[in-house]
């Protein structure tokens, strides 16, 4: 099969189109032929540095998971080919999604890719196989960070970064709990984060949305450098912070000593029915992935570096027809 190799650490000239073995399926496998792949920030951080010299963190990561020499990529969806003995409701030509095995999950940017059976299912039929792949990771860490702090009907809600991949499914999660939604973002972002539901948008670029004078159930910080201290001074007397992304590391040693911050990590805390979540919104209509740009196989240098520039209105994805 054709594969998008991850060749040389922390290089993205190291993206290179070469042939790989078809992976083979377990008994508890399903093998796809893969027709989009959806980029998030675990691929990102391979290429941190902008001369091409790889950070420790890359050489750290590409040690421990191991993808020097693979594809990179863990969010597709694509087609059935075959399924292991031990997998039950699938079966060949069946349109699915999910999530490649591993904590740091790898090798959805080919033809072929396994899916272990509890990170797999049927794609709704209203979703694209481009949207369907965007709604696997970011969406179980969207929905996480959300039954952490415990979001309820009725509640009101302030998420910073409402527009980003992670973003845009914790507005519209939260929107379909019942809460009434504030979304933070920068003016171009502001008609996309109202129409994934957030009731009140404001502007960080020509507002400080800290002098707010209102107070929130709960407040998610999905990227950006706003110190934590400010977040905090925006909740109710019962009110949670929840830090996801770059905010996590910030609050992870605070979070002990602190009743309003409750931090939540997706690979410590996984959703085991996130896919079923997400396919139960689809077909409600109460989930559109929003989909920034798709590019060929071909172009995935481009498409790491358009990612990098972190300009991203929701999510990038990659078309596996290597044929283009």
């Amino acid at each position: 099969m054709k594969a998008v190799i991850y060749t040389k650490s922390g290089d993205l000239d190291g993206l290179k189109i070469q042939d790989a073995p078809t992976p083979t399926p377990n008994d508890d496998q399903v093998l796809i032929r893969v027709k989009a792949c959806a980029l998030n920030v675990l691929e990102f951080t391979h290429f941190t540095n902008k001369d091409k010299q790889p950070s420790l963190f890359s050489k750290l990561t590409d040690k421990m998971t191991g993808v020097l020499g693979h594809p990179l990529g863990g969010e597709v969806a694509g087609i059935v080919e075959r399924i292991g003995a031990d997998v039950k409701g699938l079966k060949a030509g069946d349109e699915v999604f999910g999530v490649t095995p591993g904590s740091f999950p790898i090798g959805g940017l080919a033809e072929y890719a396994v899916l272990d059976k509890n990170n797999v299912a049927l794609k709704p039929a209203n979703l694209s196989f481009a949207q369907a792949a965007s709604a696997t990771l970011m969406f179980e860490t969207a929905l996480g960070a959300l039954r952490k702090a415990k979001v309820k009907s009725g509640d009101q809600v302030l998420i910073y970064g409402a527009s980003g991949g992670v973003g845009q499914y914790t507005v519209q999660i939260a929107k379909a709990m019942g809460a009434e939604v504030t979304g933070v973002c920068s003016t171009r972002n502001i008609e996309l984060a109202k129409e994934m539901g957030c009731t009140q948008v404001i502007d960080y670029r020509t507002k400080d949305f800290r002098k707010t004078d209102a107070r929130f159930d709960a407040v998610l910080a999905v990227n950006g450098s706003v110190d934590i201290n400010d977040f905090l001074k925006m909740l109710k007397p019962n009110g949670v912070l929840i830090p996801v992304g770059q905010h996590y590391t910030k609050a992870i040693f605070r979070a002990p000593f602190n009743k309003h911050i409750a931090t939540y990590a997706q690979p410590m805390a996984p959703q085991k029915d996130y896919l079923q979540v997400a396919t139960k919104l689809a077909n409600a209509g109460k989930l559109a992935p929003h989909i920034d740009h798709v590019w060929p196989a071909s172009e995935a240098k481009q498409a790491f570096e358009y990612a990098l520039t972190q300009h991203v209105q929701g999510k990038i994805v990659i078309a596996t027809d290597f044929s283009e």
